[in-house]
């Protein structure tokens, strides 16, 4: 947006300098502002005529025209330039060439002494090209009996003085033109540019808020005022989808846990009665069901109140969860044949948390470990000094294209395997509402390694 705010400006204050600015003053001489040429020949002529007024009021009294460095400068760069002056019969001059005072007459012209012959009479004369080569000058004047003539050529190029001059003026010519066009222009630049600068930084302090959302909890909603015109109604309506989608969530969660909950009660009857009927395989098939439908039915309770009504911190020593996770699966492994193994780089490690969450998530991963490994094989579970949990086994592994989804619920991946994919799920909640880290890996020689973390710097919530 800015970039094409920059663009538009750029033609823009370039159409308008060129209608507004150059293409009049292309066609209007600036007062002032001549021909660099002529300004070295008008210096010439100035300093000459000077020198010759002065001559003539009082001999001597000009000084070296050879010395002068208007003239020194005219003729390093001219090296045709010549001069020729004449005063009360005194004759000054520089260069080669018949001077125009001889060429024209003008010596026969004063010798005839015409202004002391007739009293009040005075001559003048000027000619601004009396013939080459370049730029010539000569002027004659004799009021009674007071004569004096200068004249100079040969000027063909300017001096560099004379050009710098006249480029400073015709600058200053243009900017008292189109200045207050260009200031105008720019000002009205800045003015944008602040406006949408503005507006920028409002539309990207939504884009974080976006960016920072938390699907599982939608209550706070985008700020709508403040906002560009343009940008309010998009703000509006993602709002309002946020409403429509929290609201979805909230009964999506309440039957869920609604569900599980009401299950829970005629499962335990279920199950009580099945344990009053003779033993047999269809008992033991029966009740082996209902344990199944039972813990899906609690870890569904489980998954549903990680987030809904949070339990406050406590602290607690996360060597003591991980050993008791470990501890109460130690007799699964033994009745599978696995060698299920705690090995830990502390002996404390404190920590603000849920015990009962924390030890779950564990328990889990725990739990996916032994169901992916093979008799004989083994399991370490591994508490770090940092504070990472990790869960290695010598199973399969984890197909790194499964791993994106492998916290979705109801994910699992072996249809093989009995449970219904909510392990990680809890797993990633329990992380999640603790602000910790899951990540999963490969072991060298084969299996998967989970690793946990839970910050231990998260103050107690109320």
């Amino acid at each position: 947006m800015f970039a094409q705010l920059a663009i538009i400006t750029i033609l823009f204050v370039g159409f308008g300098v060129y209608f507004f600015t150059l293409r009049p003053l292309l066609s209007v001489e600036p007062t002032g502002v001549a021909d660099p040429l002529e300004v070295t020949a008008a210096s010439a002529s100035e300093v000459l005529s000077r020198f010759a007024f002065a001559e003539r009021e009082q001999a001597g009294a000009g000084g070296d025209l050879d010395a002068d460095p208007v003239l020194r400068d005219i003729k390093a760069h001219n090296p045709k330039f010549r001069y020729f002056v004449r005063v009360q019969g005194r004759e000054f001059r520089s260069g080669e060439g018949t001077p125009f005072f001889i060429r024209l007459a003008f010596d026969r012209l004063q010798s005839q002494n015409l202004t002391k012959v007739y009293s009040g009479l005075c001559l003048t004369n000027t000619n601004s090209d009396p013939g080459g080569p370049g730029r010539s000058f000569l002027a004659y004047s004799d009021c009674g009996g007071q004569a004096s003539y200068y004249e100079y050529a040969g000027i063909e190029h300017a001096t560099t003085n004379a050009a710098a001059g006249s480029a400073r003026l015709y600058g200053k010519f243009i900017w008292s033109y189109g200045g207050i066009f260009l200031f105008t222009v720019g000002a009205a630049f800045v003015v944008f540019t602040i406006i949408l600068l503005a507006n920028v930084l409002r539309i990207r302090r939504v884009a974080a808020m976006a960016r920072d959302l938390d699907p599982d909890n939608l209550s706070e909603l985008f700020p709508e005022k403040g906002l560009p015109l343009e940008v309010a109604p998009l703000v509006s309506a993602l709002n309002q989808m946020i409403v429509r989608v929290d609201e979805a969530q909230k009964r999506q969660r309440f039957f869920l846990s609604a569900a599980a909950h009401e299950m829970r009660t005629p499962l335990t009857v279920l199950r009580t009665r099945l344990e009053i009927m003779d033993d047999g395989q269809l008992k033991d098939k029966l009740i082996s069901d209902v344990r199944r439908l039972t813990n899906l039915a609690n870890q569904l309770l489980k998954l549903m109140t990680i987030g809904e009504a949070p339990e406050p911190l406590k602290e607690s020593d996360l060597v003591t969860l991980t050993g008791r996770a470990v501890g109460e699966r130690e007799v699964v492994a033994a009745r599978r044949g696995l060698d299920l193994v705690f090995e830990r780089e502390v002996t404390r490690y404190g920590l603000w948390a849920d015990p009962s969450l924390v030890e779950t998530a564990i328990g889990n991963v725990i739990d996916n470990a032994l169901s992916f490994s093979a008799q004989g094989q083994r399991v370490v579970v591994r508490l770090d000094k940092d504070g990472w949990v990790r869960v290695c086994d010598q199973g399969p592994g984890i197909p790194s294209e499964q791993i994106k989804t492998l916290f979705e619920p109801f994910t699992r991946f072996s249809t093989g395997r009995s449970g219904y994919g909510l392990g990680l799920a809890i797993v990633k909640a329990v992380v999640d509402r603790h602000e910790g880290a899951v990540v999963i890996g490969e072991v060298a020689g084969g299996g998967a390694e989970v690793a946990l973390r839970f910050d231990p710097n998260i103050p107690a919530r109320p």
